[in-house]
């Protein structure tokens, strides 16, 4: 699935909350899932986010651009459909009314 944001709403600046603490999802946990080619992908709840996307990168092209996979309204994510006995890194961001928040630092996941 691919959305098109302006220019200016994605970058990496973060979220400022009321209280001047920047909110991220932080670390991304991954776990291989019961259905062949399942990946489940879960992270920390962000406070006022309205909602998180989920870009995903081949393990050997983590420094090349990542591609988007999907916008969720909860922190967990079942993928469905990768291609087994490869990696796959993943990252999360929170999006808010303003913009989108910092990335998470991304986790590699083998699919079985």
């Amino acid at each position: 699935m691919k959305n098109s944001f302006p220019e200016d709403f994605i970058n990496d600046t973060g979220h400022k909350s009321d209280t001047g603490v920047t909110d991220f999802p932080g670390s991304v946990y991954a776990a291989t899932g019961s259905l062949k080619g399942e990946i489940l992908l879960q992270w920390d709840a962000v406070r006022e986010a309205n909602k998180y996307i989920i870009q995903i990168s081949k393990k050997n092209r983590v420094s090349e651009a990542w591609q988007q996979f999907d916008f969720v309204k909860d922190p967990l994510y079942s993928i469905t459909g990768l291609k087994p006995g490869k990696e796959y890194s993943f990252r999360v961001a929170a999006v808010y009314s303003n913009g989108l928040g910092k990335w998470s630092s991304y986790v590699t996941k083998k699919v079985k």
